[in-house]
């Protein structure tokens, strides 16, 4: 189910990071989880994040400010043909 995935992904995130991963809809159905993380992480944090991300359908970075977003979107549920 592509709901827990969505879950699994920001329970992981929150532990690698330390940060509170927020989970919310998209408009198409699907979701999106972001964690924002202070500063610069150590390149073993860094390991595991990509790990972590590379689960989701899409997944990227932005840093603003000195603090570091990433973000993971999973596809909707196809409907059965």
């Amino acid at each position: 189910m592509r709901s827990t995935r969505v879950f699994d992904l920001a329970s992981g995130l929150a532990g690698a990071t330390g940060a509170e991963a927020r989970i919310s809809q998209l408009p198409d159905g699907g979701y999106r989880v972001e964690a924002e993380l202070p500063g610069e992480p150590e390149t073993h944090d860094h390991r595991a994040v990509l790990d972590l991300l590379r689960r989701a359908d899409r997944y990227g970075h932005r840093y603003r400010t000195r603090t570091h977003t990433v973000w993971a979107e999973f596809d909707p549920p196809q409907e059965p043909s």
